[in-house]
């Protein structure tokens, strides 16, 4: 009875364990609003970017997901003729882009601080007062 408890035991600390690292690094979006295509990494085994294609297929925004720790670049072609670098430093705690003029980046599972709401008041129609719909 006790070798079966401490078996499960170390089988569930394994699994917690490999899974630690997997929520270690944030994961960011870019946004650009020309066409952004070629992606090149560095070193692929410490990030992984990706394109994301929308509804009206624009091609303009990237998801970067950190897999390791250390330090790496990755270019893209923006528009069809300029090549963009990204420097990117990953540290256990957080991932560092250097920030490239013209393009917006965006941490993921990163709440705004500027969206306030209630859930206890009524909305607010265009006159101004406070209703409940029935």
């Amino acid at each position: 009875m006790i070798k079966k408890l401490i078996k499960y035991s170390f089988i569930i600390l394994c699994l917690i364990y490999l899974n630690l690292p997997s929520f270690a690094f944030e994961d960011y979006i870019i946004i650009n609003d020309d066409k952004l295509t070629d992606i090149s990494i560095e070193h692929n085994d410490i990030i992984n970017v990706f394109p994301i294609i929308t509804i009206m297929n624009e091609k303009n925004t990237l998801y970067v997901q950190p897999l390791k720790v250390g330090d790496t670049r990755f270019c893209v072609l923006k528009g069809k003729k300029d090549k963009i670098m990204f420097n990117v430093s990953v540290k256990e705690n957080e991932t560092i882009i250097q920030n490239v003029e013209g393009f917006d980046i965006l941490k993921v599972d990163v709440p705004t601080d500027n969206f306030e709401f209630d859930l206890d008041l009524p909305p607010i129609l265009n006159s101004g007062e406070k209703t409940w719909i029935n």
